[in-house]
């Protein structure tokens, strides 16, 4: 049986569990595929590449959304950095 962590997301799911839209989860990956377009490398804090596809949808695994929103800047504070 799979894990929570080890489900696959489409577009949708990862903007549901990350509390973003649809065009924003695109835009995001558009960004990280700049990145490695442009010869640099994936950072923590970047949007995860896709580990699959739905037909020709991007997949991704559900620990992989939550890792990234565990150390994306700006969320998960309660208080700004003094």
């Amino acid at each position: 049986m799979d894990t929570p962590s080890d489900r696959l997301l489409d577009t949708g799911g990862v903007a549901e569990v990350a509390g973003i839209t649809p065009a924003t989860v695109r835009l995001y990956l558009k960004r990280t595929r700049k990145r490695v377009a442009d010869g640099l490398s994936v950072r923590p804090a970047d949007f995860p590449l896709p580990d699959g596809q739905f037909g020709r949808s991007p997949a991704w695994r559900e620990g992989a959304i939550r890792a990234w929103l565990a150390v994306r800047p700006g969320r998960g504070r309660s208080t700004p950095d003094v």
